[in-house]
């Protein structure tokens, strides 16, 4: 008996005083564990020095909502949700009928001028749920996945486009007792090099000169609103035949010197690699063909499960677990290191409760994915917009943001893509002590944010975490 009392004692001491730094964490609204005042050295040391120049955007776009998704009665109203979340703007995508031209303009043969030739009901209520919930609308003028009709004659696009004048009067001006909506973008269709959106016989050829006419008419009538365009999708930038048409199309704009106030595009990976490299890809393009100031949207993005069923454990880790926060984030990381000036994760809820692993940042009730977890910390990450530099040695797992707010604070954004925890020390590189630090965690072991106070610079970033560290 007395030698297994010693022996517990013994394990006891050790799991106590063991190598590496554990910081205790509590869901969110809930009170903080004590200070952690653990020191011990680091698997990496990550030293934040000066501003780099660049601004931390808040990249807080989303896809649909804040109306519940699907048919399905028990959907849950995201409006509160959304807030809470950070998000800031939602492009009028995929809603499956509301804002789509098909359904606000369903006849093309229609005169454009007539006000019977529209139908304007599902796409206002939709309309009134975003502005009255504080969001900015990004109009994608076009189509849903599920009924893109493009005009199919010269005839059909004249009237398309008169049509979409009418539809952005409508929204912008009041017209047909419509709304007064000071929104700043307008996205001219989406994803044309994709079959889906752009059905043979419809040619590259007759979308660039679309793409053209309808520019030109919406900054005759409207000079202030931002045009552009394609929403390409992520092939644009990653095949061979995807770059052709990209750089067919802006060679065409720059011909025909049609506007182009940003690039948009689309991506759906899981290497953060892959985002850096499309953006500088855009962006060079974009830059030689003297679009120097066309700022770049990603429209569309989020983690790749290819197609696997619901129940497959890996698609459940990337669309719902800490796995898919992580990458995420990092993903989010690149787009702010690549000058992107506008994001929209694909997208805001699930259309069904039984489908957790499609793109939702929200169950179809209404609850949050890790994704939205996340998504929340890059809203905070965003109130420190001056990017500070990072220097730490190269890991294939981590990537990390720092910034600087105007009264002297400064957080770090992490991420760990990787399945091994790691041991992270952060030198602030002679700058003063905080008199506070705060630590925010996302990961497989809760459904919630875990916060905690810490009193020491080194702590452990799990596997598939995202963490946010605060000094104040």
């Amino acid at each position: 008996m007395r030698l297994n009392f010693l022996i517990s004692i013994i394990i006891f001491a050790l799991l106590f005083t063991g190598a590496g730094c554990i910081v205790t964490t509590s869901p969110v609204h809930q009170p903080s564990p004590p200070p952690v005042t653990h020191t011990t050295s680091s698997d990496i040391t990550v030293t934040i020095g000066l501003p780099t120049g660049l601004i931390i955007r808040p990249l807080t776009g989303v896809n649909i909502g804040p109306i519940p998704a699907g048919t399905d009665p028990r959907n849950a109203d995201l409006t509160r949700a959304y807030q809470e979340t950070g998000i800031r703007l939602i492009r009028t995508h995929d809603y499956y009928g509301a804002l789509d031209m098909s359904v606000m303009y369903p006849d093309m043969t229609k005169d454009p001028s007539d006000p019977n030739s529209y139908n304007f009901t599902s796409s206002d209520y939709t309309w009134k749920a975003i502005i009255n919930g504080g969001f900015e609308p990004y109009f994608r003028l076009g189509d849903s996945w599920n009924d893109a009709r493009p005009p199919a004659n010269a005839f059909e696009r004249n009237n398309w486009i008169k049509a979409a004048i009418e539809v952005l009067k409508h929204y912008r001006t009041g017209k047909w007792n419509g709304f007064n909506t000071n929104f700043r973008y307008v996205e001219i269709w989406n994803e044309p090099d994709s079959e889906q959106f752009w059905p043979k016989p419809h040619t590259a050829l007759e979308y660039f000169q679309f793409y053209q006419e309808t520019a030109i008419a919406i900054k005759q009538q409207f000079p202030g609103l931002m045009v552009g365009g394609p929403a390409l999708t992520q092939a644009g930038a990653m095949t061979p035949q995807g770059r052709k048409w990209t750089q067919d199309f802006i060679s065409f704009i720059k011909q025909k010197n049609a506007p182009l106030d940003f690039f948009s595009w689309h991506m759906y990976f899981n290497d953060p690699q892959q985002y850096a490299e499309a953006a500088r890809f855009y962006r060079s393009l974009l830059d030689s063909n003297g679009f120097t100031s066309a700022a770049l949207h990603i429209t569309e993005w989020n983690t790749d499960i290819k197609r696997e069923a619901d129940d497959n454990p890996e698609a459940l880790a990337l669309r719902t677990g800490g796995k898919g926060a992580s990458i995420l984030t990092a993903n989010w990381i690149e787009l702010q290191k690549n000058r992107v000036e506008i994001s929209c994760v694909y997208r805001g809820p699930d259309p069904d409760i039984k489908a957790p692993t499609f793109y939702g940042l929200f169950y179809a009730d209404g609850k949050p994915k890790r994704s939205a977890l996340a998504f929340s910390l890059w809203s905070k990450m965003a109130l420190y917009p001056q990017q500070l530099s990072v220097s730490i040695a190269p890991f294939p797992f981590l990537w990390v943001l720092a910034g600087k707010n105007n009264t002297g604070g400064m957080a770090l954004l992490m991420a760990n893509t990787g399945d091994k925890s790691l041991r992270v020390a952060v030198d602030l590189a002679n700058k003063p002590r905080p008199s506070k630090m705060t630590l925010h965690v996302i990961n497989d072991a809760s459904d919630k944010i875990q916060t905690s106070s810490l009193n020491t610079s080194v702590f452990e970033l799990g596997a598939y975490s995202v963490q946010l560290l605060t000094f104040e």
